[in-house]
Order: structure tokens, then sequence, then C-alpha cells
């Protein structure tokens, strides 16, 4: 799902602000070290239809780093190795070698509020992946977000209700939460 191929990349903005192990990179000290609000806009990506772009999505990087925090999210690979390529005000690049892959994200400062961020990961038997997105800071989280969300009339919150309509009521409570 396009979905959640797009929270897992948006899901790199905030890694580096929820690693505890990691330095923040200097770029994201005036973002309140990328907590909040972000809009994520997926710009370009391996096997995206020309023209086509998936709908903007919200994440909130404080949930993100609640639940990296409370042992909830996936463990990182020991095998994997982190590197902060370059840290200015303005730009930051991270590679990321796991076995035979390695990822690189390039995250380059636009605005006060924005950040244009390019994934390419290639190596080992899966094909190369490349993705162009922009992020840009609303401020705040907004009282019962979830990590991601959608704008409650989009395609997707629609699938996301009728799924939510099949669930038990705690399951659903955490599925309509991307809809708010």
């Amino acid at each position: 799902m396009r979905a959640s191929l797009a929270a897992a990349f948006a899901a790199a903005l905030a890694l580096p602000c929820a690693a505890q192990d990691h330095a923040v990179p200097k770029m994201f000290q005036t973002f309140q070290q990328g907590k909040g609000q972000w809009r994520v806009e997926i710009l370009e990506g391996t096997g995206m239809q020309a023209g086509k772009k998936p709908p903007p999505l919200t994440m909130c990087t404080d949930n993100l780093a609640k639940q990296a925090e409370g042992g909830a999210s996936r463990k990182a690979d020991s095998s994997c190795t982190q590197r902060l390529l370059k840290d200015t005000a303005t730009e930051a690049v991270v590679e990321t070698k796991c076995k035979d892959r390695t990822t690189t994200v390039t995250m380059r400062r636009e605005s006060e509020k924005s950040v244009l961020m390019e994934m390419a990961s290639s190596g080992g038997s899966a094909p190369e992946r490349n993705m162009k997105m922009r992020y840009t800071s609303l401020g705040a989280c907004q009282s019962g977000q979830g990590i991601v969300g959608f704008d409650p009339g989009s395609e997707q919150c629609q699938k996301i209700r009728a799924a939510a309509a099949k669930m038990k009521p705690e399951q659903a409570e955490k599925m309509l939460a991307m809809c708010k």
C-alpha cells in the first residue's frame, strides 16, 4: 500500500530525532529538533506513475519518538551502521549501511519551515529505490493525533473508515486516529 510506504519513508525524518544514540543533525535545531506535526508530500519515487503523486499526509514525530522510547518500534539491526556525512545548518546527509544495502538520506532546508529530503537505497538483491519528499512543519501535534494522518475527506480515509467498520472498537479507534 502506498500509504504504508509513505509512512515508512516519512519516519526517516523522525529517526534522527527519536534515536537516543545518534546525533541530531544541526539543521533540526531550529525545528525544535524535528518535533511536532509535519506535512509530508511525496514528490518523486521509484515505481510512481508519472504525474500521479500520492496525496500528502501528516506525521506527528512526537508520537513516533514516544513509540520508539517505549520499545514498541522495531529494534535496529545490530549489523547496520549509521554515519552523519554532512552536518550544517542547512543540509544533513546520513548514510546507513546494513549488510549489502546502503541508504543515503539527504535533507536540505528550503525555508524556515520546509525541508526537502532525498533518499537513495541500493545494493543487495533488492532493486534500487529513490524517493524525494518535502516536509513542512505545521507546529505542535494535535491532541489525539496518531503518528500518521490523512485528510479526513481523502480516499485513504474512506478506505480506513470502511476497514474500521469491520474491526473491534479498540482496533477501529487506532485506525480512525489517522483521519482526524
